[in-house]
């Protein structure tokens, strides 16, 4: 018997190109084509997609609100899409937990590696209980992607961040590359014109700033890479 399929929702007001994402994606996935953003939250809510296929450029409803909606109840797996001309859009669906995007013009197999990867992380998030890690008096609850400060302050991280923050503290004070870091965080090869790692960075340094009240916990070196500027300590494994 074959495995089930995972169910892939789709929400871009071209007609055309809904043609063509269903036929790219049915190659691998079952693709629901939703109708409208209260449409795509219902099948999110009700459990009924595993990954999300969303144009930023609506009309009505626009897709970056759609996601803000979608992310007060669901962290489940969202690749934007975008025209080149929307950066700044692109970086706003980075900043409110977007795992990836794709550029228009389309490029069918770009689109694919990126749902296959963001299915992947989702997949890949531990089941069991991992060690909690501490900076100073920061405790970073990896279970729950939070930092907590001593006097109980604390921010949730997005999945992207915490991700991002897993891999500075398991390199030990070590320097990781771009490369690297990005290898880590989105399993495929650096992509120059990608700024997706950079935005999730700033954002996980405003809230260890916010949390901790210290500046340049993660450092970046010009043409080397990035490494925390604080040794982790792994704390016993949470209850």
């Amino acid at each position: 018997m074959n495995e089930k399929q995972p169910r892939v929702a789709v929400l871009d007001d071209d007609a055309d190109l809904c043609k063509l994402l269903r036929f790219l994606l049915e190659k691998e996935y079952e693709v629901v084509m939703a109708d409208s953003g209260a449409h795509l939250r219902h099948l999110v809510d009700e459990g009924a997609v595993d990954v999300i296929v969303l144009d930023i450029g609506l009309p009505d409803d626009d897709g970056i609100s759609i996601a803000q909606k979608i992310r007060t109840t669901s962290s489940i797996p969202l690749v934007f899409l975008s025209g080149y001309s929307s950066e700044e859009m692109i970086v706003k669906g980075l900043n409110i937990g977007g795992d990836d995007y794709v550029t228009k013009p389309l490029q069918p197999e770009v689109l694919l590696a990126r749902v296959r990867n963001a299915l992947r992380r989702a997949e890949q998030q531990p089941t069991q209980p991992m060690a909690n890690i501490t900076f100073g008096d920061v405790t970073f609850e990896v279970r729950d992607q939070r930092l907590t400060n001593a006097d109980g302050r604390s921010v949730k991280l997005t999945e992207m961040e915490a991700l991002i923050l897993s891999a500075l503290a398991h390199a030990e004070n070590q320097t990781l590359s771009r490369e690297e870091m990005f290898r880590r965080i989105y399993g495929r090869d650096w992509d120059l014109l990608n700024r997706g790692l950079e935005v999730h960075l700033s954002h996980l340094r405003r809230k260890m700033t916010e949390v901790s009240g210290l500046e340049n916990l993660i450092v970046g070196l010009r043409g080397v890479g990035y490494r925390l500027n604080v040794v982790p300590v792994k704390a016993q494994d949470p209850v």
